[in-house]
């Protein structure tokens, strides 16, 4: 007899049907072909299949030895049922298929609909809102400007247990263009790009820098001179375009530099730093049109330091001034 709340009442539906109902009811959709995944390995004559339930947290399941490879995939799913018994009664009663008996949906007033509408796109239930769409529109607003083909990459490997996938950023200015991102193991490659995606979104939203830059309106700029300082958001001319076109648009240490101040060096001090550059700020005033931008804090590259790779926050170091598109940076680094 089966158990009050089971996930099926017929006595002739086998284990891997009832997992399905199971899973459809616990998911409130239908189950796919990589929520519910077997596999099965070979042990002498007899075979033992794992089922894995990608739908309820990736919990997995082993059956018992058997003669065949379908019957151990029954045993697995099984073990599972047997396993998941406790929640069958926790779960809501399936649908009724009768239209007769099913329940009239009241139409929501205006006023619902509007809160519905505030609390899905509060909640991310959109389905459309992916890790990777809210990563696009986040650079974008970052750079001022729409993406261009390949400034946002995505590499994908396939290992043992699944796809791992790294993203790459070379809209992001400085240092963070360099950077790549590595998402989970995961059993798709969409899966595993969208954790990638995931994991550098939640970085950058970390670092107050970028988020300040991000929510600046579009073509907002405190640089002024030459046509040096346009800032991140600049408006490209032609031959700029023709150039990122055919090779990339440099960042961070890699942007043309000119010279601010030529002959001494200048004191100031570590105000942070992040693995492989930082910022810096002079103990003085600097006499130039952007010594004001990122609140008078100055870029240095883990490149530009003398004698060593990184810096400790409240260093007293010296260096020189150079400008580029981007802002001020140092050069010629050393500590003190």
């Amino acid at each position: 007899m089966a158990a009050q709340g089971g996930l099926a009442d017929s006595e002739n539906m086998d284990a891997k049907t009832e997992l399905n109902h199971f899973c459809q009811r616990y998911c409130q959709r239908p189950v796919t072909k990589n929520d519910i995944l077997y596999s099965t390995n070979k042990f002498g004559n007899q075979y033992q299949a794992i089922v894995k339930l990608n739908c309820i947290q990736g919990q997995e399941y082993a059956g018992h030895l058997c003669l065949n490879q379908k019957d151990a995939e029954k045993s697995a799913a099984q073990q599972a049922v047997l396993a998941l018994t406790p929640q069958m009664a926790k779960l809501p009663p399936p649908l009724s298929k009768d239209p007769a008996k099913k329940k009239k949906k009241v139409p929501l007033t205006p006023q619902q609909l509007a809160e519905k509408k505030a609390r899905q796109a509060e909640e991310g239930d959109n389905p459309a809102i992916t890790p990777k769409t809210k990563l696009n529109t986040l650079v974008m607003k970052i750079a001022k400007r729409y993406l261009q083909k390949g400034e946002t990459a995505y590499e994908c490997k396939k290992y043992t247990g699944g796809f791992q996938a790294t993203v790459k950023i070379t809209a992001l200015p400085g240092e963070w263009g360099e950077r790549a991102w590595a998402g989970h193991l995961c059993s798709t490659k969409q899966m595993a790009e969208q954790s990638a995606a995931e994991i550098a979104l939640a970085q950058i939203e970390e670092d107050k820098e970028l988020t300040e830059e991000a929510a600046k309106p579009k073509g907002q700029g405190k640089g002024k001179g030459k046509g040096k300082g346009k800032g991140w958001g600049y408006m490209m001319d032609p031959w700029d375009w023709s150039y990122m076109m055919w090779g990339g648009m440099p960042s961070g240490p890699n942007l043309p530099r000119e010279k601010v101040i030529s002959g001494s060096s200048i004191i100031g001090e570590v105000f942070e730093w992040k693995d492989t550059y930082g910022w810096l700020k002079a103990t003085s005033s600097i006499d130039h049109p952007q010594a004001g931008k990122r609140d008078g804090k100055i870029y240095v590259s883990k490149k530009d330091i003398n004698g060593a790779t990184v810096l400790e926050k409240g260093q007293k170091v010296s260096f020189t001034v150079y400008e580029d598109p981007s802002g001020l940076g140092a050069e010629n680094v050393q500590i003190l």
